[in-house]
């Protein structure tokens, strides 16, 4: 009967263990996913400003046709000043001539910003090339790293699923029977370990009597509380 608690001890520390790289390796795709994002973010960034230089441009284009626009009707106007016939006329030229001299000073002004935002996006890009750059080597280095990882972490899940196997049979199938409900029922703990007053799963004080017919490890016991299959704690392996 030892070696059957043994071996169900053993069964529950393999199943702990399942269960943490079993997790591990469906968080897996939630990192590289993670550590890609980072990478998406910045090309993201970079082709907006990208985006951002080219309208700019544009926009450069549309002023200078604008400011050709307004040196030509001052050039009309100016023509048109010399040929005035009367004072009136001599004025109305002159307050055209000083309403287009606006328009063309606040198209240059739009045209200065324009071209400035042009050379500060153009400084911006050039930093967020570099840092693409190296984020996106860095990604694919971190996405190697976690894909060794994944490996590690299947290469020790069927370890632990052959070594189950070969515990499986040494206990029997009326016990496993037990075994799973017990652990499918109890959040996946099924084996406890008892110390000298209590039951290590639910922490619930054990009778005297209860507690000495556990030490003997004759047969196996329940948990009157929690139901758990309850060992000494002196059995030789390292679960609890």
């Amino acid at each position: 009967m030892i070696n059957v608690l043994n071996s169900l001890l053993l069964l529950q520390q393999t199943d702990n263990e399942l269960a943490v790289l079993e997790n591990k390796s469906k968080d897996m795709p939630r990192r590289i996913e993670g550590i890609r994002l980072v990478a998406e973010n910045k090309k993201k960034e970079l082709s907006d400003h990208q985006h951002n230089i080219v309208e700019l441009k544009k926009e450069c284009k549309l002023f200078e046709v604008d400011l050709k626009e307004t040196e030509e009707k001052i050039g009309h106007y100016s023509s048109q000043l010399y040929a005035a016939k009367t004072n009136d006329q001599y004025k109305a030229f002159l307050k055209e001539i000083e309403n287009v001299k606006k328009e063309k000073s606040s198209i240059e002004d739009k045209l200065l910003d324009a071209l400035e935002n042009i050379e500060t996006t153009e400084k911006e890009i050039k930093h967020l090339e570099t840092e693409f750059s190296e984020i996106e080597k860095e990604t694919q280095e971190k996405i190697v790293i976690l894909q060794r990882e994944e490996e590690n972490i299947q290469n020790a899940v069927n370890e632990r699923v052959a070594i189950r196997q070969n515990i499986c049979e040494v206990i029997g199938k009326e016990t496993l029977t037990i075994y799973e409900r017990i652990r499918k029922n109890k959040g996946g703990l099924a084996v406890v370990k008892v110390d000298d007053v209590r039951c290590l799963g639910c922490l619930n004080p054990l009778p005297p009597q209860k507690l000495l017919e556990i030490q003997k490890n004759e047969r196996i016991h329940f948990c009157e509380y929690c139901g758990r299959i309850t060992v000494a704690q002196n059995n030789n392996t390292n679960n609890q």
